[in-house]
């Protein structure tokens, strides 16, 4: 429940507060063989991840059709429910973190992953709702990060600013700029400091974990 005294932190999912790249990839990979593209490598797939689906695999195949992309989302989530059991995880140090986050902060969830993504990922790695006072996901409404869309969201459901938005790629650091909120870099997905670094956020940690310690909590 949102605490109107207090501040509001946005976090990114994928690779901020949970390990998915390797239930994303084998469960993508299935999904694209079965669609008939299986030339599509692991580099190529990791190379985009941060950005919609959508998005991605139109770039990564630029002749695929709506339809193609439509099936390949859905075998994708069907395939997920196995890996992510598998190969998903928390990232160490995130729970105890927002923990201390939550007395002191609003928390929201914003992500490109669908809604069907989000409950099956925050499942598979035991990741509480209660955590997040509000969660926002990619519902082909809004526009996905880099865009802003979703960072303003939260704060409209939250009815307070946003004062970070916390995430792994540039992609989270375009939408809070965009959304004039400031963010925050963490190095525990596939984008290292220098490549964060080249979009100017206002900070760089190495996870979730220090977050505490930056905030002074």
């Amino acid at each position: 429940m949102r605490d109107d005294k207090k501040g509001l932190i946005c976090f990114d999912l994928d690779n901020t507060l949970i390990h998915s790249n390797k239930a994303h990839i084998v469960a993508y990979k299935k999904a694209l063989k079965k669609v008939g593209y299986s030339f599509i490598t692991n580099q190529q797939l990791l190379s985009k991840f941060g950005l919609s689906s959508k998005v991605y695999l139109k770039e990564l195949i630029p002749k695929i059709t709506p339809k193609e992309i439509e099936e390949i989302q859905v075998l994708q989530l069907k395939y997920l429910e196995q890996t992510s059991k598998k190969y998903a995880t928390r990232i160490r140090g995130v729970i105890g973190a927002l923990r201390k986050i939550k007395k002191h902060y609003n928390v929201a969830l914003v992500t490109n992953c669908s809604e069907e993504h989000i409950q099956l990922l925050m499942k598979s790695t035991q990741l509480d709702p209660k955590f997040f006072d509000t969660i926002v996901g990619n519902n082909h409404i809004l526009k996905p990060k880099p865009a802003p869309d979703e960072i303003i969201k939260a704060e409209k459901l939250l009815k307070q600013k946003a004062d970070y938005m916390v995430g792994d790629t540039v992609y989270d650091i375009i939408a809070a700029r965009k959304a004039k909120v400031k963010s925050i870099g963490v190095t525990s997905g596939l984008q290292d400091y220098n490549k964060l670094k080249t979009e100017n956020p206002h900070k760089i940690l190495k996870s979730v974990k220090d977050l505490p310690k930056f905030l002074k909590l």
